[in-house]
């Protein structure tokens, strides 16, 4: 695929219709440049691409914002404003002219209407003939040109470009690179063990009779068949998974091993955050302890030069007495009333009696004062046992008080040392982390007893599946129609067989050239010692020399850039070569080759997180990567880039922001 051109019309930054920009299709100086300055309209070049060949499903903005904004002010009732993206490429020998427009207009209240885009494409062949391709067949045409899973490995920006182990179509754009999609479609296509396939649809023709139990058999087989398929589903989702997960844990490890120096850290401020609880509630209860004795004791305590002067002058009265203790004059009056004491006593009849109660009558008040005095005495000494306490008590709680205040201040600052050391090694909360890796290894483990669980059901289905394969066999063995189709079947298995082994020795090369290819990039890029690593799943990362092991370190995000980039390299760089030899007239050539076709790099901001040792690196070994180049850079970036790209620039144009606007840029050839 080439592209030789674009225009665009009244679309985003660029109002009414724009010179074309034509791309240099020179081998030698194969890379054209497109300069512009921030928010000058260098995206809308990449998202142009996008929306003609794929619509707005591939672009970050909505329907109403493909039109330019000037252009939308200009609308008038009656009046329409059309938008166009036309690309003039160049694919299999083939000329294509794909043109995505929309029509825009003013409603009847005055509010904007957009028609739905239109895509139209006419063909040129180098035999001269030309014409349209049909409405039904213009998504499938852009389908074999580029497909979409492809497409952002081949129109990306600098910013995206990180996020490529994210992404979940990378097997699926580099098995459709290289041609490994569709030998994968005609393998599973002839494999016996989908209920779909060609080789089962031909075991379903096999003639077993009328009878129920052939029947039954067919339609058993039928039924284990979808029922191993979708096991074989569940069996790669549950691997993934595991993969997932423990690729997870590996991480969550590695951060772990990282942070053991934040780890203590964050313990001590969790112990401190403890102790400092622990002194609050000190505190609080030593303040609850001090209010609650002052409310008991505080009148007592201040009324204590009073009670002594009190027992003072009690011990030093002549009034004192023998009376009955908390007994008054009443009592002994009511006793002499009834005529009968409480012991039982007739007082009327013992006169003796009656006298001895009627002195003891003499001693109590109101009439014997001795007696008061001495009971308020014994409430004046027990007040005053009780005051006894209260000083020390007070001084006990007001000490533990003071000290928990004094004590809680150190821990304060000591929380805020250590906090201020760990905000300054900008760590992460390792508890977070060990939860997090505790529920991934439970997580981890669920999977693997899934994944053991499915297997087994995996072997049982297949047997079931041998078992009435063989009976069916052994019923269709007689019949010569059956003769033929199990003749059929045998070349079916036979193909598979022979695809399924291709299959995954091209799978084996590819990985392996893609190693080598995007290491070799990386090594020309980077100014150090570090390697490129690629798993199963075609995830990149970095490894390093430590200890003489190879381990996986942190990078910046200018590295994770260079890595990235030199992955997108190596496909394209891939591609080139496996078409180059397509082309040659070697012998040897594997027969399940496919022809594949080259593809440009049309990148936005490719130097956007390199320095200036990267930058020059990337664009000395641009031009060698793809047979076509196309840069749109920022002014400053072009600077350390243009050196490099000496004798390498086919073409060269310059996006101009109109003065004193924001949404309308212009495109010109030249610096």
């Amino acid at each position: 695929m080439q592209i030789k051109s674009i225009q665009l019309s009244n679309f985003r930054r660029y109002k009414d219709t724009q010179q074309p920009i034509i791309f240099s299709t020179d081998p030698e100086k194969n890379v054209t440049v497109i300069l512009g300055s921030n928010t000058s309209g260098k995206t809308t070049i990449v998202q142009a691409f996008l929306w003609c060949l794929y619509g707005d499903s591939k672009t970050s903005f909505k329907t109403k914002e493909v039109i330019n904004t000037d252009a939308e002010l200009d609308l008038m009732p009656g009046k329409y404003c059309d938008v166009f993206v036309e690309i003039v490429l160049v694919h299999e020998d083939t000329e294509f002219i794909i043109r995505r427009s929309q029509r825009f207009s003013l409603n009847n209240s005055n509010k904007l209407k957009a028609d739905e885009p239109s895509l139209k494409i006419r063909y040129k062949e180098t035999s001269g003939n030309q014409g349209d391709i049909p409405a039904v067949e213009r998504e499938d045409t852009i389908k074999k040109i580029l497909p979409k899973a492809l497409s952002d490995y081949f129109f990306f920006d600098g910013e995206r470009i990180t996020d490529i182990n994210n992404r979940g179509d990378v097997v699926a754009a580099v098995r459709g690179l290289m041609g490994l999609d569709v030998i994968g479609e005609t393998r599973n296509r002839l494999d016996p063990k989908r209920s779909g396939s060609i080789t089962s649809k031909l075991k379903s023709e096999l003639d077993l009779g009328t009878d129920t139990k052939s029947a039954g058999l067919k339609k058993k087989l039928h039924e284990k068949q979808d029922e191993l398929t979708q096991i074989n589903e569940r069996i790669t989702t549950a691997k993934d998974e595991i993969e997932f997960f423990s690729r997870k844990k590996e991480e969550l490890k590695e951060k772990l091993v990282q942070e053991a120096g934040t780890k203590a850290l964050q313990k001590r401020r969790a112990d401190l955050e403890k102790d400092i609880a622990a002194y609050q509630r000190n505190i609080t209860d030593s303040a609850v302890r001090i209010l609650a004795d002052f409310r008991k004791g505080a009148i007592v305590f201040f009324a204590l030069p009073l009670i002594d002067r009190a027992l003072f002058s009690i011990e030093n009265s002549t009034q004192t007495g023998e009376g009955i203790s908390e007994m008054r004059q009443g009592a002994i009056d009511h006793i002499l009333q009834r005529g009968k004491c409480i012991c039982g006593c007739d007082l009327s009849e013992n006169e003796g009696a009656r006298k001895r109660i009627q002195q003891e009558r003499s001693l109590l008040p109101p009439e014997h004062i001795g007696t008061t005095l001495r009971n308020h005495k014994e409430t004046l000494l027990k007040y005053r046992s009780e005051s006894d306490n209260y000083v020390s008590a007070i001084q006990n709680d007001h000490r533990s008080w003071r000290c928990n205040i004094n004590d809680l201040d150190e821990k304060n600052k000591d929380l805020k040392n250590v906090s201020d050391e760990i905000t300054a090694s900008g760590s992460v909360d390792v508890a977070q982390i060990e939860s997090d890796y505790q529920k991934n290894e439970s997580a981890l483990s669920d999977k693997r007893l899934l994944l053991e669980k499915l297997i087994a059901q995996k072997g049982a289905v297949e047997n079931e599946i041998r078992n009435t394969e063989g009976t069916i066999d052994s019923l269709a063995a007689t019949s010569d129609k059956n003769k033929i189709l199990q003749k059929r079947i045998l070349y079916a298995e036979a193909l598979f067989e022979w695809f399924d082994k291709s299959y995954s020795e091209r799978e084996v090369e590819i990985k392996k050239n893609l190693l080598e290819s995007v290491n070799r990039i990386f090594a020309e890029m980077y100014h150090g010692h570090r390697i490129v690593d690629i798993d199963d799943k075609y995830r990149i990362t970095l490894l390093a020399q430590i200890a003489s092991q190879q381990r996986n370190i942190d990078e910046s995000r200018g590295l994770e850039a260079v890595k990235n980039f030199s992955f997108i390299a190596g496909l394209v760089d891939i591609a080139r070569k496996k078409m180059n030899n397509n082309d040659s007239s070697d012998a040897e050539q594997n027969e399940l080759d496919l022809k594949t076709e080259a593809y440009p790099l049309v990148m936005d901001a490719p130097f956007s997180n390199a320095d200036e040792v990267h930058i020059n690196n990337i664009s000395r070994i641009i031009p060698g990567i793809a047979e076509q180049i196309v840069l749109v850079v920022m002014q400053k970036d072009w600077e350390y880039a243009k050196s490099a790209l000496a004798g390498k620039i086919g073409k060269c144009y310059t996006i101009e922001k109109i003065e004193g606007s924001e949404t309308y840029s212009t495109i010109r050839e030249g610096e």
